[in-house]
C-alpha cells in the first residue's frame, strides 16, 4: 500500500472525520458488554488518516439517551445533519465515546449523515474526557 492512494479493491471514497455510518458489528464479533448489532457509528479519526488505509476510528451511537454522562455525548437530533441520500431522519442520540473502535472501511455500510461542528467538537471533548488528556 502506498500512502495516499487508493487500497486497491476498495473503491475510492473520502470518509471525513464527523460521518455518522451505518455499522453491522455481529454479537459474535464482540465479549462482555461490547456493542453489537447495526447502529449508526461517527467516525472520529481525522479526515487525513481515514485517507492513508483501510481502518477508521469510529464511536457507536445509541437513542438510549439516559446514557448521556461526561463522556458520553448528548447529541441532539438538530446537530445530526442526515445525508441527501438517506431516507431516515434522526433521533436525539448519544455518542457511546468509552465503546470507541478500529473499524475497517469495508464495515462501513451506508453514509447517514456527519455530526455538526459543534458536534464534533463535543464529542472530541467526551474523548479527551474519557482519556483524561485534557
Amino acid at each position: 500500500m502506498i500512502p495516499g492512494h487508493p487500497v486497491p479493491d476498495q473503491p475510492a471514497r473520502l470518509i471525513h472525520q464527523g460521518d455518522i455510518y451505518r455499522v453491522d458489528i455481529p454479537k459474535s464479533h464482540t465479549v462482555g458488554s461490547e456493542q453489537f448489532k447495526r447502529r449508526p457509528y461517527i467516525i472520529v479519526s481525522r479526515t487525513a488518516v481515514n485517507r492513508l488505509g483501510r481502518n477508521v476510528v469510529g464511536v457507536p451511537m445509541s437513542t438510549k439517551v439516559h446514557k448521556a454522562s461526561q463522556y458520553r455525548i448528548l447529541l441532539p437530533a438538530a446537530e445530526l445533519i442526515r445525508d441527501v441520500g438517506y431516507p431516515d431522519s434522526f433521533q436525539d442520540s448519544v455518542a457511546l465515546t468509552d465503546q470507541i473502535r478500529v473499524l475497517d472501511v469495508s464495515r462501513l455500510e451506508v453514509k447517514m449523515g456527519r455530526l455538526s461542528d459543534s458536534a464534533i467538537i463535543s464529542v472530541g471533548l467526551g474523548l479527551a474526557f474519557l482519556f483524561d488528556i485534557l
